[in-house]
């Protein structure tokens, strides 16, 4: 009967739980592009769990706080700026835990039904929370706990910054040094030149001719894909999609509503007076076959949509109408200072830089140039041998804590 138990231990899977929250899309998709690299490298030997840390919570006001995230993007992202250094002023999550001692203890129950081998978070308002579960769990050096940043430079949450955490992942070598700045010890810190970009975003070998075919595109047509984030912010995205169809461009628009239904339906009932110029997307997971079909992209600053174009060598118009969120001006910064993009500052000069880029092939293709030198297809590959390599080195279950 040992032996028996010991082969079943010894085939059963390690379990990997990805943490996130649904502030914005870029968490979530980081999370997916992990599991999707661990699945095509290793497929069926490891059991992936996505962790929705407001839903494991059980707890409406933390659900609620999580949410207010959203709230303030729909309307502005103005709104949420005060919030963001607030949050960094008064180490927030850290403070306002001890109010909600059930969503911790849910929590716990939560990790402990999960069992994993290892758990991972790829957002920076969770690991307050989910090293004070380990800590009543008893797993705390024992269960590998990692931490991938996926704000690119060092504008970004303290909160990303957890010195507890057995390591953590960045992608540049300034989100490395500000990491030591905020006190995290520098052997704890793995730096992977590139993002967590999943492998769709390179893998599919369709042609742009494919997909403007598979997506019923005019096939022949300058082609632009606006989005801005997972509220798809509406006053952004309204002013951007107004100027570009009161142009005279010859181009066709593709824009992502995301998770903003209100959004959504007011983009569908404007194309059809575009004149066949503009198909509207909610949420979607065509997001890498959007990007082959697409010729240049208007986006706010986000990470994960700067990164999928540098993989697409998608040429990118990024929002600078207002100062962006303190952890997306330095993404913004990064991007136009690599020569991956260009900034605008107001609504009404994009019809000319559409133009500019449209005419000027040098200037076009420069930009390519510079997403190839800088694009890391391998990134998200070494993120996850990473994670496993965390793994090997702890082969505790908590099972047997």
């Amino acid at each position: 009967m040992t032996e028996i138990t010991s082969e079943l231990t010894a085939i059963k899977k390690k379990k990997i739980v990805l943490v996130y929250a649904n502030t914005g899309g870029g968490h979530l998709s980081a999370a997916r592009a992990i599991e999707a690299a661990i699945n095509e490298r290793h497929p069926g030997k490891y059991e992936i769990s996505l962790f929705n840390i407001a839903v494991a919570s059980g707890s409406k006001p933390v659900t609620m706080l999580y949410d207010s995230y959203n709230l303030m993007l729909k309307a502005s992202p103005r709104y949420a700026r005060p919030g963001m250094t607030l949050l960094n002023a008064l180490h927030a999550e850290k403070a306002i835990m001890p109010f909600f001692p059930n969503a911790i203890k849910n929590i716990v129950k939560a990790l402990q039904a999960e069992a994993p081998d290892i758990v991972v978070s790829v957002h920076p308002i969770v690991n307050h929370a989910l090293l004070k579960a380990f800590k009543e769990l008893g797993w705390y050096g024992r269960v590998p706990y990692v931490i991938v940043c996926t704000d690119l430079t060092n504008n970004f949450l303290k909160g990303w910054a957890n010195a507890e955490a057995t390591k953590i992942i960045t992608f540049t070598d300034m989100a490395k040094a500000q990491m030591i700045t905020f006190g995290v010890p520098e052997e704890k810190i793995v730096v992977h030149p590139g993002f967590a970009v999943g492998p769709a975003f390179f893998m599919d070998t369709t042609t742009k001719a494919e997909c403007r075919q598979e997506l019923r595109l005019k096939p022949d047509i300058f082609t632009i894909l606006i989005s801005m984030g997972g509220m798809a912010i509406p006053r952004k995205t309204k002013a951007a999609v107004k100027e570009l169809l009161q142009s005279d461009l010859p181009m066709q628009l593709l824009v992502i509503c995301g998770m903003n239904k209100s959004l959504e339906r007011k983009m569908r009932l404007l194309s059809r007076c575009s004149g066949g110029r503009m198909r509207v997307y909610g949420f979607t997971r065509k997001v890498a076959k959007l990007m082959t079909a697409a010729d240049m992209m208007i986006a706010k600053p986000g990470p994960g949509f700067i990164m999928e174009a540098v993989i697409k060598e998608l040429p990118m118009l990024l929002d600078h109408v207002s100062t962006p969120m303190p952890q997306e001006l330095g993404n913004l910064q990064f991007a136009v200072r690599e020569g991956v993009a260009q900034a605008y500052t107001s609504y009404k000069e994009l019809p000319g830089l559409v133009a500019k880029l449209l005419n000027n092939s040098d200037s076009y293709q420069q930009m390519k140039q510079q997403m190839k030198r800088i694009k890391n297809t391998d990134a998200i590959y070494e993120v996850a041998d990473t994670i496993l390599g965390e793994i090997a080195a702890k082969q505790i279950s908590p099972e047997d804590a």
